[in-house]
């Protein structure tokens, strides 16, 4: 009976063995912590090509993930991660793989697919992780360590370039740069920059920023990596600390056409003299045509927001829009659209909405707010923008 139960064992763990070895998993996960953010690399399974799934955790990971942990999930093939934690005492991580038909393999294998900053280095020659934050700068070849400072009413971008001097281009966007298809969403700021250039971004919104080398934006070697060359944490302006900038803020000084010319040239009392009856005439039948009444762009409205949608956010937007917005109820609509974007919306519909928003402000005649929603709209629909900012700026100015 003690035979058969230590083969029992033995096989017990022998096939627990063999399960970690057949479960795909990644292996050399290595941590490096610098200030707050915490860079995490990995080498892909090469049997698992599906997305990875990164897990965090404030303590240890066991043989199970915890249900409340919510895992960032990560394209196979980058193999690495920037994260940005206040707590650099207890963080623990657990990379998982998956196939391309969303199987995830939640095998956990210690110090060769999770591990921890309080891991001590050394213990294992193939894992290294940073017990403490690295305070010596890290050098990498071209941009890297890219901030976004806010300064009052400017955004200001340091980064550090080393090797040939390449001409850098600033990109802007609305949504975080994690990838190259996030540059569709993103507007260029300006060509050839060095550090310590200033922006004046549209205020209210959250901006992220990202610098390309412009030789590498229509090649293949263009990378973008979050926390080096891309900001992670947004910077937000607000409208109250914009300060009105005057177009004469220095005043400049008084010329009277008495000190211009020599003394004696004017007198002190000058001559009235009233005007004859014909100029009296000339002036009561002079007629001041009236100003003429202020022509308003027709309203717009996509094609696929006039079909009644099945379900889903799209469902209350369309409402809207029905109930006020296509009988010319601009109030109501206004304020309709302002409700239904105090909650997060996906990007598309949230820009629909937001196109909807700046025309029921434009009729409203709350053109400063107008502006800006259009200004937001242009970096998706650049052309029907621009109409609209035209007719805004028009109104402004009647």
């Amino acid at each position: 009976m003690c035979f058969l139960a230590i083969i029992t064992l033995f096989l017990a763990i022998s096939a627990d063995i063999s399960a970690q070895n057949r479960d795909p998993h990644i292996t050399q996960i290595q941590v490096e912590a610098r200030n707050n953010l915490i860079r995490l690399t990995w080498t892909d399974s090469p049997d698992a090509r599906g997305p990875v799934y990164i897990f965090r955790s404030a303590r240890p990971f066991g043989d199970f993930i915890p249900a409340n942990i919510r895992p960032v999930v990560v394209r196979y093939g980058e193999q690495y991660y920037i994260d940005d934690t206040e707590d650099m005492g207890n963080v623990y991580y657990f990379i998982a793989a998956s196939d391309v038909s969303g199987r995830r393999y939640d095998l956990i294998i210690p110090r060769i697919n999770s591990t921890s900053l309080n891991f001590i280095p050394g213990e294992a020659a193939d894992i290294y992780v940073a017990d403490t934050p690295v305070t010596e700068p890290v050098t990498i070849e071209g941009i890297s360590n890219i901030r976004a400072i806010q300064e009052g009413e400017r955004v200001v971008i340091y980064f550090d370039s080393t090797g040939n001097r390449r001409n850098i281009i600033l990109y802007r966007s609305m949504q975080p740069i994690r990838q190259p298809q996030d540059l569709l969403n993103a507007v260029i700021v300006q060509s050839g920059i060095s550090s310590g250039f200033i922006d004046y971004p549209v205020p209210d919104i959250t901006w992220y920023y990202i610098l390309i080398y412009e030789d590498e934006i229509s090649s293949v070697s263009m990378e973008v990596k979050p926390g080096v060359n891309s900001t992670i944490s947004p910077v937000r302006i607000t409208a109250h600390q914009i300060n009105e900038r005057s177009l004469r803020p220095i005043p400049l000084p008084v010329l009277t056409i008495r000190s211009a010319l020599p003394e004696g040239f004017i007198t002190d009392i000058a001559e009235q003299r009233q005007l004859g009856e014909v100029s009296v005439n000339m002036l009561r039948n002079t007629h001041i045509p009236d100003k003429l009444p202020m022509t308003q762009k027709t309203p717009r409205i996509f094609a696929i927001d006039l079909q009644a949608p099945t379900g889903g956010e799209e469902s209350a937007l369309f409402q809207i829009l029905t109930d006020y917005f296509i009988n010319f109820d601009w109030e109501n609509a206004r304020i309709g659209l302002q409700h239904y974007l105090s909650l997060p919306r996906s990007k598309e519909v949230e820009a629909r909405a937001r196109f909807y928003l700046g025309q029921t402000l434009y009729y409203t005649q709350k053109y400063r707010e107008a502006l800006m929603e259009f200004l937001t709209f242009k970096n998706v629909h650049l052309t029907e923008a621009n109409h609209w900012i035209d007719a805004v700026l028009s109104a402004m100015v009647y």
